[in-house]
């Protein structure tokens, strides 16, 4: 579309570009033929006129001409000549009073001076069939271009797509499956090694620590049902042993020493029942809690908070697990949060410094190959209600353009950002240590494609972008202070006030 709408304009210009040369030639002949034909006019030499006017056969475009005589302040024809006698074209009883055009025509005219004085006029009218011609070749060559263009971008896509839309859409049949079955033994094919290969390896090792774990617990289990056995042995051998000891207490009753007897068992008694009660107690709970343990097990609605009551050998295990998704789930949440948004314009309320911190995170890449240190300088409690699409757009353009226009290839240098939290507004303060700039580049950083690396890839449109943001989405104010050798700064002020307001609506 930009490329048809750029050649639509194109051949708009070249049309009437061509008509202007077209009657620009028109007029410098007609004002040599009102030199030539002066003479003829004033000695009334209507053939000579005529002949002068023939030689415009040399003018294969020329349809007519026509001159003009001034006689008593009105004009009459007196003299004409047409390319083809039989042509249904006449000269005008009148001269028209200036140029003009028609769709196929372009008329020219002239007046005829003897002195200062206009003795004459003399009309020309050509066709416009070259124009057209003209014209009709550009729109061709215009389709054209545009036909190659589709072609060139539908095989353009199509390589895109084998190359990153489908092992996207594999990875994600994959994870349908594991989800669907719950069987953790499936595998992602890998399918290289750029980012696309390496989420598919990291997700392939995550499924295999994940199975890992469900062995582990499956053994686990195994583990727990055996020792509940044993506590239900352990019960029976108790109740066993509690039985013995009221049969030794009927026995010890029938004696005459009933009275210390029956102390002594009431004293053994409760000694024992103490902790038969609490090994009761536990085993039952254990033995039922266990039954719906295994239910959860089984119905795959096992908890971490279950699984920490019954063995803490695997609550160490389901920590590291669980740690370990944690860890994954926050860097891939880091990277998608640009180039999304590259992709929006609505308010919420996020942590500055975080965001500040993620933004700078997706720019590593580039400033790899860069001796340039970061420092952010702002307080990582401090929340604001704003939009973070555009603050990420304004951090990535100021650290771009010192990248790429305050230090020359391999040079050491300091980037700063510093946000500062006022009663009423949000200050933040971006420098660096390059080359700085001049006054009068200063005055125009902010217009938009004006750049000092034309030729080097810059667009001009970094510093007015950020400029927009400031002042149309963050409803601040936006300044630029530099000098040459001393290094540049930016300001950027916007009211926390009308921040949360916007936010709220």
């Amino acid at each position: 579309m930009c490329l048809l709408i750029t050649a639509s304009v194109f051949v708009i210009y070249n049309w009437f570009n061509v008509r202007d040369t077209l009657n620009n030639n028109l007029s410098a002949v007609a004002e040599v033929f009102t030199l030539n034909t002066t003479a003829a006019l004033s000695f009334n030499d209507a053939p000579a006129a005529s002949e002068v006017l023939s030689s415009l056969r040399a003018k294969r475009d020329v349809l007519q001409a026509c001159i003009y005589k001034v006689e008593a302040g009105s004009e009459y024809l007196f003299a004409s000549y047409k390319r083809e006698l039989d042509s249904q074209i006449d000269c005008l009883a009148q001269p028209p009073e200036s140029d003009f055009y028609t769709s196929n025509h372009l008329v020219v005219v002239s007046p005829v001076m003897l002195g200062s004085e206009r003795i004459g006029s003399l009309y020309i009218e050509r066709g416009l069939g070259d124009l057209w011609e003209s014209t009709r070749l550009d729109s061709m060559v215009v389709g054209f271009m545009v036909l190659v263009s589709i072609a060139i971008a539908s095989i353009l896509s199509l390589f895109l797509q084998r190359l990153i839309s489908n092992p996207i859409l594999a990875l994600l049949e994959t994870t349908k499956k594991v989800s669907l079955a719950g069987d953790y033994s499936q595998r992602a094919v890998p399918t290289g090694k750029d980012e696309i290969g390496e989420l598919i390896s990291g997700f392939n090792n995550m499924l295999a620590q994940i199975e890992s774990r469900d062995l582990a617990l499956e053994a686990t289990r195994g583990e727990l049902e055996l020792r509940i056995e044993q506590a239900d042995k352990a019960n029976v051998e108790l109740e066993q042993a509690l039985k013995r000891l009221k049969e030794t207490q009927d026995q010890l009753v029938n004696n005459e020493k009933m009275a210390s007897l029956g102390g002594l068992v009431a004293g053994v008694a409760h000694e024992i029942n103490t902790p038969v009660g609490v090994g009761v107690t536990a085993a039952s709970t254990l033995r039922e809690d266990t039954k719906a343990t295994t239910v959860l097990y089984e119905t795959g609605e096992l908890t971490n908070t279950a699984l920490k009551r019954y063995f803490g050998t695997c609550m160490q295990a389901t920590e590291i697990i669980l740690g370990n998704l944690q860890r994954a789930a926050d860097l891939i949440h880091s990277f998608k949060q640009v180039a999304v948004d590259q992709t929006s314009s609505e308010y919420r309320m996020f942590e500055l410094k975080r965001y500040i911190d993620e933004t700078l995170l997706s720019l590593k890449p580039k400033l790899r190959n860069t001796e340039l240190a970061v420092e952010v300088d702002c307080d990582p409690n401090l929340a604001i209600n704003s939009v973070p699409g555009a603050m990420s757009q304004i951090i990535t353009n100021l650290v771009m353009n010192s990248v790429q226009h305050a230090y020359d290839d391999g040079e050491k240098g300091h980037l700063r950002i510093v946000v500062e939290e006022q009663p009423d507004k949000i200050l933040i303060h971006y420098s660096d240590d390059g080359k700085g700039m001049p006054p009068e580049v200063v005055k125009k950083v902010f217009d938009p494609f004006f750049t000092t690396r034309r030729g080097s890839g810059g667009s001009g449109l970094g510093m007015h972008i950020v400029y927009n943001l400031v002042t149309q989405q963050l409803k601040g104010t936006v300044n630029v202070f530099s000098k040459v050798g001393e290094g540049s700064s930016v300001e950027i002020i916007f009211p926390k006030k009308v921040a949360q307001e916007c936010g709220g609506e």
